[in-house]
């Protein structure tokens, strides 16, 4: 587990470290903000400081006492990580009803118990009911502390019952800054520009294969809107890619035509190298068929499961764009 910070979190840590000085920190706690600026490095820090024996100056972790031992080994008991399964990328009531038991028992320690559920939105339904008479009537002692990229995709029942903070993205300078840190021989800021400006993700795109998926996923998507490619093709060529990272570029290339859309020269864009296919395609489209279909992608990511048949998934997700061109048919 993590337990220090990266340069443009430190403003906002104060703020906890002021709240947990006073005993003040919320029962439960809504930690947002884009994906790729080190939320769960955030979470992992303040967890770490509740329970460490003996904070260094700045309020971090001592990393040498026995709680931090216990933790960095990911065997403090008084601790609860939950996040997606990989077989079905959702949180099920079970699991919930799991974290809900275990925040009941008995501390081991004189710290409070805190439960960390990473990527929050991904609860079912009944996972998310479940959660609520806790985040209502919490246990003694305990702090919920919940992450996720995608705030509104989250019950509102859930987010009122939580204090919630969004992590702020770093200025450019600040963040080119510390990615020539990581690898000085790289041209960072068209990467940066892709990653929405969130510093994790573009060292994320460097060094995998994610920029090439990408740029086939949002290219492919376009020739689909345009008339220019057939659904079988389509789902043909994207096999090999994830179905929820499919899923989340489709989620942007709307966001980006409804952008457009919405004013002349927008201040950002998910896919700035795709401007000019966007801005040709944008006048085709109306705003109620986009939004149409982002509720379509977003209902979809959440009940993606991998037992599903991942072919027949992607084709009924394509078809459902292809139908979104008003002057296509």
């Amino acid at each position: 587990m993590q337990t220090s910070l990266y340069p443009w979190q430190e403003a906002q840590w104060q703020q906890f470290l002021q709240r947990m000085q006073a005993d003040t920190l919320a029962h439960a706690i809504l930690l947002t903000g884009v994906r790729g600026i080190g939320k769960l490095h955030f979470a992992q820090a303040l967890v770490a400081s509740n329970f460490c024996l003996q904070l260094d100056p700045a309020g971090f972790a001592c990393k040498q006492c026995k709680n931090c031992h216990l933790f960095a080994a990911d065997t403090y008991p008084d601790f609860i990580f939950l996040q997606p399964s990989e077989e079905s990328n959702t949180i099920a009531v079970d699991e919930i009803r799991g974290l809900i038991g275990k925040l009941a028992l008995t501390r081991h320690f004189d710290r409070k118990k805190i439960a960390l559920i990473q990527h929050a939105d991904r609860m079912n339904a009944n996972a998310a009911n479940a959660l609520l008479k806790t985040l209502e009537e919490p246990p003694a002692e305990t702090i919920l502390i919940l992450m996720t990229d995608k705030p509104q995709a989250l019950p509102a029942t859930i987010r009122s019952r939580c204090q919630q903070t969004s992590l702020n993205l770093p200025d450019e300078t600040e963040a080119l800054a510390w990615l020539q840190s990581q690898n000085g021989t790289t041209r960072w800021e068209s990467l940066l520009k892709l990653a929405q400006g969130a510093p994790l993700a573009a060292l994320d795109l460097l060094q995998s294969d994610l920029v090439e998926q990408r740029h086939l996923v949002v290219a492919s998507s376009l020739k689909l809107f345009e008339g220019q490619a057939t659904v079988a093709l389509l789902s043909s060529e994207l096999e090999s890619i994830p179905v929820p990272q499919i899923l989340a570029w489709l989620q942007c290339v709307v966001a980006d035509l409804m952008r457009i859309k919405a004013m002349d020269n927008p201040p950002s864009l998910e896919n700035p190298d795709f401007y000019r296919h966007l801005l040709a395609l944008a006048p085709r489209m109306t705003v109620s068929s986009l939004q149409q279909l982002w509720e379509f992608l977003l209902q979809r990511s959440r009940i993606f499961d991998a037992s599903l048949n991942r072919r027949l998934f992607i084709e009924d997700v394509l078809i459902q764009c292809r139908t979104c061109n008003k002057s296509a048919h």
